[in-house]
């Protein structure tokens, strides 16, 4: 036995009022919200910025009110610039963008609730006697009428759109010969579902965007880790050219002690006249030349550690910007077995560039389908059931329409075929040719990438080398100026040939020191061409950021 008709509306209506009821609350939430600020024209002094998402907390460091000196280690600064650095938090932003993106296309299957009142008071002339009666005269006919309308909608995922309608009116009619009611009321509930069958059809098409939206999140991840790995990788570089500066002062340092410990046997040996006084000059002139080295050595400090202070973001105060940094990690020579093919098999395994580009493509491909879709013609299924309800008032209208006296059941199919439809074709070919773009951008960024690593890994190499030779050239160096000194000591010698070796030396040191410092800076490089230098410093990217 069926249901009647009365309490399938029913059923209906609550069931809305059930699923419905906490989007309902939410929008309406929304709305007052909205229509506050709009009431609220105060003018204001001034604007400040609203932050509507939770920044995590800067990593607990202490700093004194007197330290002239930060101690610092690599992973202090890697985790100050994770912390601290701007584009980091400008990356970080846009993961949180994404997801209101995803919201966005959310909400195309969110209802619509539409409330619509009217009320119509009017003379008309008119002469029918349907109207007027049988007077014989020409004379007004007047209408009143109030009607309210309540109208949801929703869009499934299918593509059908459910709509339930409410309409409910009362009128009033001066002279109505022939009504039995005056004033009378109408009421009428009508439930319709339409089922694209062809365009638009199909849970993948209309939960298309929101597949994109997931995408671009992802993407938006990838980025902040491409980031998170420039910035980390820009952070170890700047640290140990911090380094290499303070060896290169410790260097010069260690030259100008070299260059006035010549200068003051010159001088005793000058005033015993043992030596000749231009050998005085000459020393003084060794002494004056490593000063200068000196002198630009620890301006060359100064400007790296301004260039660590902002890649961490150190904030710019009065303790720590005239704060010296103190590197206290060094340098160390541990040779690393380097394969090139390994190497370009790990990088295209974790480059977040390539995986980006692999979200371009997934997009490219459901925007491929998307518009296949729409070259389709638009045929839709039309079906609902509606109730009529008359009475001398509105609560009688109301029963009269939920009673089974009055009842309509209608279907109906809708064909629409574009003539033509150039539009559609035309983005349909774009669509296809933007995918080809896609698959062309991500082999050049694999090339490029190919490109990369065989740079990083054969920097690797030389430095390798590099440290080999440039120590081989130190002792070689050390040992010419201990000759030099000896011979001059025995009058084989002068201040010109010793000062030339001890400014050798000083350069051999220098390379030395260089070299080690640039196989460190080498193998940060390849740990990040190969996508791997986060997990190396134990670093996890999270869907909320870092």
């Amino acid at each position: 036995m069926f249901c009647k008709p009365k309490y399938i509306i029913i059923t209906i209506l609550v069931l809305n009022i059930i699923i419905y009821s906490k989007t309902y609350v939410e929008a309406g939430n929304a709305y007052i919200d909205a229509l506050r600020e709009i009431l609220d024209v105060t003018p204001t002094d001034k604007i400040e910025a609203i932050e509507d998402y939770t920044e995590e907390e800067n990593p607990d460091v202490e700093f004194s009110k007197d330290m002239k000196f930060l101690n610092i280690t690599l992973k202090d600064s890697l985790v100050l610039a994770l912390h601290n650095n701007y584009d980091i938090k400008i990356a970080k932003i846009d993961p949180i963008l994404k997801e209101k993106d995803i919201t966005v296309a959310k909400s195309e299957f969110d209802p619509t609730l539409k409330i619509t009142g009217e009320t119509e008071d009017s003379e008309l002339p008119s002469n029918s006697q349907l109207q007027l009666g049988f007077g014989g005269q020409l004379t007004d006919f007047r209408q009143d009428r109030n009607t309210i309308n309540a109208t949801t909608e929703k869009l499934l995922e299918t593509g059908a759109t459910f709509t339930l309608d409410f309409n409910l009116e009362q009128q009033f009619q001066d002279p109505s010969p022939f009504a039995f009611f005056n004033p009378f009321a109408t009421s009428s509930i009508e439930a319709k579902i339409t089922q694209p069958i062809l365009k638009n059809a199909g849970i993948f098409y209309n939960r298309s965007d929101i597949y994109i939206a997931r995408n671009d999140k992802k993407r938006s991840l990838l980025e902040l880790k491409a980031t998170a790995i420039e910035v980390i990788n820009s952070a170890q570089k700047a640290y140990w050219e911090l380094v290499k500066a303070i060896e290169e002062l410790r260097v010069r340092k260690k030259s100008l002690e070299r260059a006035e410990d010549l200068l003051k046997k010159n001088k005793i040996q000058v005033d015993v006249g043992t030596l000749a006084p231009i050998e005085l000059l000459v020393a003084e002139e060794g002494v004056a030349s490593q000063l200068e080295g000196v002198v630009v050595a620890e301006n060359d400090i100064k400007d790296r550690e301004d260039d660590l202070k902002q890649v961490v973001n150190l904030r710019n105060d009065s303790v720590l910007s005239d704060a010296a940094i103190i590197p206290l990690d060094k340098a160390s020579f541990e040779i690393k077995d380097v394969s090139l093919d390994e190497s370009i098999k790990i990088a295209l395994e974790n480059r977040p560039e390539l995986f980006g580009q692999g979200m371009d493509m997934e997009n490219a491909r459901i925007k491929v389908k998307q518009e296949k879709n729409q070259l389709l013609p638009k045929l839709d299924f039309e079906a609902g059931i509606r109730y009529n309800g008359l009475a001398a008032n509105k609560g009688n209208a109301l029963d009269s329409a939920f009673s089974q006296d009055f009842q309509s059941e209608f279907f109906g199919v809708t064909l629409e075929v574009p003539l033509g439809n150039r539009e559609a074709r035309s983005n349909y070919s774009k669509a296809k040719l933007e995918e080809k773009q896609t698959i062309f951008n991500t082999r050049k960024v694999e090339q490029e990438i190919v490109v990369e690593v065989r740079k990083a890994v054969r920097q690797v190499k030389t430095n390798v080398e590099r440290i080999k030779a440039s120590k081989k050239a130190e002792e070689l160096s050390l040992a010419r100026l201990e000759a030099e000194e000896k011979k001059f000591n025995v009058g084989r010698s002068t201040s010109l040939e010793v000062i030339r070796a001890q400014a050798d030396l000083a350069v051999s040191e220098g390379k030395a020191t260089n070299a080690l410092v640039d196989y460190q800076i080498s193998l940060g490089d390849l740990d990040a061409v190969l996508g791997t230098i986060l997990e190396n410093n134990n670093i996890i990217i999270e869907d909320t950021g870092i």
